[in-house]
């Protein structure tokens, strides 16, 4: 995954948030707190280095110029990430039933899914104050991040450029859903 950034992108810095060093990158340090590592997702905020920050789930693969994820954030746009090709009635389809129903219920509207495995961010009060609340409607499930994510949306808003399916699961930047994953 690494190499193919790279290749693509040489130059750009690189950091990894894991529990043990990986080679190529600057290794920001964290204990794994849950199966899919998505507690390191949700503290990007407080753990990127950079300003301006892209973030790739392990199992993805850049097969191009990204640069364009880094221009939308300097434009004005808070963060950068795909919508998700599952809505409505497929809304947050890997969460638990409960949990879908209650972030309909509190976002109080049939709120448009977003994949969260490909996203560019920029630092600021209002990220910050966004991922402050995600990561503590994470914590009342624990499991996947895109339903929490909408109810802390719904409660901290952001300027978010929408993207499209070549950024996260395309021809730009492939992703691999949930190979990467520990068995």
């Amino acid at each position: 995954a690494l190499d193919a950034l790279d290749q693509h992108m040489p130059g750009l810095p690189v950091a990894v948030i894991s529990d043990r060093p990986v080679m190529g990158a600057r290794w920001l340090p964290m204990d794994q707190r849950d199966k899919g590592a998505r507690w390191a997702k949700l503290n990007l905020d407080l753990l990127s280095p950079f300003d301006d920050t892209l973030y790739l789930d392990a199992d993805t693969r850049v097969h191009g110029d990204i640069s364009a994820g880094f221009g939308i954030l300097s434009d004005g746009w808070d963060m950068a990430l795909a919508i998700s090709d599952r809505q409505q009635g497929e809304l947050c389809w890997q969460c638990a039933e409960d949990e879908r129903a209650t972030t309909r219920a509190e976002t109080a509207t049939e709120p448009l899914g977003l994949q969260a495995g490909v996203m560019f961010v920029r630092k600021s009060d209002r990220i910050h104050e966004l991922f402050a609340h995600w990561r503590a409607e994470w914590e009342r499930w624990q499991g996947q991040d895109q339903a929490a994510l909408l109810r802390a949306m719904y409660q901290a808003p952001a300027r978010v450029w929408l993207l499209g399916r070549d950024w996260n699961g395309g021809r730009l930047i492939e992703h691999r859903f949930g190979m990467a994953r520990a068995t």
